[in-house]
C-alpha cells in the first residue's frame, strides 16, 4: 500500500500531466484581463431654449459665445476577478479648456483622489485619478466638457493596475464579468483537478489492463467438465492498455473416467484430462475477448462438440 501512495503522490505532485495542470493554470492566471471604460454619452452640448447661447467670461469681463461644447460621460466597471487597489486612471483629450469630474465608486465608496497628469502630444489636456478601492464589479462614473476640442476622441489609461488594462467600449457589458466568470473559472479548475485525480486513482488501484473470468460445464460424450477462462495483463510495468496478456484455462473433470479434449485454443492437440485439474496458458499480444469457440470431447476420442464461451485471443479463437 506504501508503495501504491507514493505512486500515487508522484503522478499528482511531480507527474508530467500534473506539471502540466499547473503550467495551465499558472498561464490562465498569468493572461492580461481587459476591464471596460464605457462611454455613455460623447456628444456637443447645445441649448435647449430658443435665444439662448453657451458663452464663456474673458479676461476683460466680455462674453463670447462657444459653439463647440463636447461633453462626455463614462464609467469605468472592473469586469475582472482582481481586486483593484490604489490604481490610477488618465484621460487626454484635445483641447486645452476642459473641465473633469470623478464619482465615488458604486461598491468601495472610496473617493478618487486627483493627481498630475503628464500629457503627450497630439493631446492637449489631462486628467489622472487614484482609485484607493475598485473591487470586482465595481464602477465608477467619470464626467467631461471640453471647449473648442479638435475632435471628439480621447485616450484613457491605466496605472499600477498589473496585468489588468482598460479597454475603450461604446455599449454597457452586463456584469457577467468578474463575478460570474471568476465563480465558472474556479469551478472549471475544481472540475479539472477532481477529474485527474479520479482517473489517477482509478489507473494506480486497479488491476493493470483488468482481469475477467468465464466459467462452463461441459457434459458430452460421457465426460463432466467445468472449464474456467480467465486472462490479466502479463506485464504490469508495461502501459495497461498494451499486450503482452495471459489467459488461463482452468479444467476440471468432474467424472469417473479420463476425458479427451481437444480445441482450436490449444496447439498441443488432444489433451487428457484427468481427476486432476488441467491448467492451460496461453500469451497473446492482443487483448482476449469473450468468445465461442468449440471443445470436442470424449472418453476415448475427441468426437463429442460443445459450443462454450471462454476468452481467447483474436488470434486463437
Amino acid at each position: 500500500m506504501l508503495d501504491i501512495l507514493k505512486v500515487l503522490v508522484g503522478v499528482l505532485s511531480g507527474g508530467v500531466a500534473g506539471a502540466f495542470l499547473n503550467e495551465w493554470f499558472r498561464r490562465r492566471g498569468a493572461k492580461v484581463q481587459t476591464i471596460p471604460l464605457i462611454q455613455r454619452v460623447n456628444r456637443l452640448v447645445k441649448p435647449g431654449l430658443k435665444e439662448f447661447s453657451l458663452a464663456r467670461k474673458l479676461s476683460d469681463g466680455s462674453l463670447e459665445e462657444v459653439t463647440n461644447v463636447r461633453e462626455y460621460q463614462f464609467t469605468l466597471r472592473n469586469t475582472s476577478a482582481v481586486h483593484l487597489q490604489d490604481v490610477e486612471v488618465q484621460f487626454e483629450f484635445p483641447a486645452d479648456d476642459v473641465e473633469g469630474h470623478a464619482e465615488r465608486p458604486t461598491l468601495s465608496k472610496t473617493p478618487p483622489v486627483p493627481t498630475a497628469a503628464t500629457v503627450t502630444p497630439p493631446w492637449k489636456r489631462g486628467f489622472r485619478w487614484k482609485i484607493p478601492q475598485h473591487p470586482s464589479t465595481d464602477s465608477i462614473d467619470f464626467t467631461f466638457r471640453a471647449v473648442e476640442p479638435e475632435s471628439e476622441d480621447f485616450e484613457v489609461a491605466l496605472f499600477g493596475s498589473g496585468r489588468v488594462v482598460v479597454e475603450r467600449s461604446e455599449r454597457d457589458s452586463p456584469a457577467r464579468s468578474a463575478g460570474r466568470s471568476s465563480f465558472v473559472e474556479g469551478w472549471l479548475r475544481w472540475a479539472l483537478v477532481i477529474g485527474w485525480m479520479s482517473f489517477t486513482i482509478a489507473l494506480v488501484f486497479a488491476p493493470f489492463g483488468g482481469s475477467k473470468k468465464t466459467l462452463t460445464t461441459i457434459d458430452e460424450g460421457g465426460c463432466a467438465l467445468t472449464v474456467i477462462s480467465s486472462y490479466s495483463h502479463f506485464n504490469s510495468s508495461l502501459w495497461p492498455w498494451q499486450g503482452p496478456w495471459q489467459t488461463e484455462y482452468q479444467i476440471m473433470n468432474r467424472g469417473n473416467r479420463d476425458c479427451s479434449l481437444r480445441s482450436g485454443l490449444f496447439p498441443e492437440g488432444i489433451i487428457t484430462v484427468g481427476r486432476l485439474e488441467e491448467f492451460q496458458t496461453v500469451y497473446s499480444a492482443d487483448k482476449p475477448r469473450k468468445v465461442w469457440t468449440s471443445f470436442f470431447v470424449g472418453i476415448n476420442t475427441p468426437t463429442h462438440e460443445a459450443k462454450i464461451e471462454v476468452y481467447a485471443a483474436k488470434k486463437a479463437q
